[in-house]
């Protein structure tokens, strides 16, 4: 519960009040470069891990391995994983044509440190230190927000703002939460000791590896459109920053999803195989995002102007369309999170991995055709239908292997929560009225609707989530 209440309290500062005036300060073609060289080491990011935390994390949750001599062995891996990543997202970027590696090196040290912290972070929510792994999770970003939020306040004392020097702060923050976390470790678990120079373990390596094909293709499916904008249109910089604002809010609010698996891929993977555990659960969480998913879903199509308006001072019709569109994938994406997680907990990852490589190159390749001509425009309409139809061959699978329940009789009740929310937004912004307030009044009643409708399920999410 805590991990939950200081993301969704430091990560939108984060995103709304930073990262966002950054690009409004920097300028869309100038933060859509930064954007795209970002996705480029986001999808490559892989090889940092190659899928050694999901696995560790599935592993000393199960209580399978031991888990201090895991992580050494682990890190060790890690530590040459990092030169190898290193090398690739150099060739990748140089073959794409990316002369202008000074940003590019920042931002390859910045991902290599953010995933040394998640694996910190692993060990840390393995072991059930999950208030420790609170404080870890939102620790870079605080220090950002203090230091960023300085330089945007006061740039006559410290100087503007500059991309260069956005990643440059972000890495020094993440190699201060990297060192808080070691001395949490040392402090809070019993007889842990790091010896990154022991030998890797190549059973590791093996094991792991199919969570990490798993993690590259869902990325190349969600980052490889950005980086593909900035490279192949005619106007590349200035499409990949509209596509960026409006990705923004799509990566925002899907942050809560990604704050489910967290929960979800442990709870799982100690409750399988018996389904009346862990299924009154599933449902609860899958009630949460689709109604937190919808509400976005249908403000963005209500009330678009809105929006632009609040967070880029701009009403221009295309960045409108682009917000529009994008965030129609919220309610396919929350599904992904619920079912493929399913999928990972239950030891299906085979199955899993083959539904992301058709959809992952798929995308890609309705990308590559579509992005010369229509630009962020076809980015943003590719994602909608992509992540769709992959959220719905997931559930079917997650059905096939497992047995949960699809409990189809909520679809409808989905349907028309969606459709409630959308009028009231709608009709509240015809007559100039309190959008906001409409939205989150609309959001509550639906949600105490529920509420009311899934009371044991939320009570038993509620339990664990106090037990965590």
């Amino acid at each position: 519960m805590l991990l939950v209440i200081l993301n969704l309290l430091v990560k939108p500062i984060w995103i709304f009040a930073i990262d966002r005036q950054v690009q409004n300060l920097t300028g869309f073609s100038a933060y859509g470069q930064y954007f795209a060289l970002l996705n480029l080491c986001i999808i490559l990011n892989f090889l940092l891990d190659l899928g050694i935390s999901a696995y560790f994390n599935r592993e000393v949750a199960a209580r399978q391995v031991n888990g201090i001599t895991l992580f050494s062995d682990a890190l060790n891996g890690k530590l040459w994983l990092s030169l190898l990543f290193s090398g690739v997202v150099v060739t990748v970027a140089y073959i794409s044509g990316i002369r202008e590696f000074r940003l590019l090196l920042m931002l390859i040290f910045m991902q290599i440190g953010s995933s040394i912290l998640l694996f910190v972070r692993s060990y840390l929510t393995a072991t059930q230190h999950y208030r420790q792994d609170a404080i870890i999770s939102i620790t870079d970003k605080f220090i950002v927000i203090i230091i960023v939020g300085t330089v945007i306040l006061f740039p006559g004392l410290t100087g503007p703002i500059t991309i260069f020097r956005f990643v440059a702060i972000q890495v020094s923050a993440i190699g201060l939460s990297i060192a808080l976390g070691i001395f949490l470790l040392f402090r809070n678990v019993e007889k842990f000791t790091i010896r990154p120079f022991r030998g890797f373990r190549k059973e590791i390596l093996f094991s792991s590896l199919p969570f990490a094909i798993n993690i590259f293709l869902m990325t190349l499916m969600s980052r490889s459109d950005g980086f593909l904008l900035e490279r192949m249109h005619r106007d590349g910089a200035a499409e990949a920053g509209v596509y960026a604002a409006g990705f923004r809010l799509l990566d925002a609010f899907n942050m809560v999803g990604f704050l489910m698996t967290g929960f979800l891929l442990p709870f799982i993977s100690r409750n399988w195989p018996n389904l009346n555990r862990f299924s009154p659960v599933l449902l609860a969480c899958r009630h949460l995002l689709i109604l937190g998913s919808l509400v976005v879903a249908a403000f963005a199509l209500a009330a678009p102007q809105y929006i632009t308006r609040l967070l880029y001072n701009r009403e221009d019709t295309y960045l409108i369309n682009i917000i529009q569109t994008i965030l129609l994938a919220l309610p396919a994406l929350s599904l992904v999170h619920i079912y493929g997680t399913t999928l990972t907990a239950t030891r299906n990852i085979q199955t899993f991995i083959r539904i992301s490589l058709f959809f992952s190159v798929t995308s890609v390749l309705l990308n590559i055709f579509f992005i010369p001509q229509f630009g962020a425009k076809a980015c943003a309409i590719i994602a909608v239908i992509i992540q769709s139809l992959y959220a719905i061959t997931i559930i079917y699978f997650a059905r096939r292997k497992t047995g949960i329940g699809l409990w189809l009789s909520f679809g409808p009740v989905y349907l028309a929560a969606g459709i409630l929310c959308f009028a009231v937004i709608r009709v509240t912004a015809k007559l100039d009225g309190p959008v906001l307030l409409s939205a989150i009044i609309a959001a509550t009643g639906i949600t105490l609707l529920f509420m009311y409708k899934s009371g044991i399920s939320f009570q038993q999410i509620k339990k664990l989530l106090i037990e965590k």
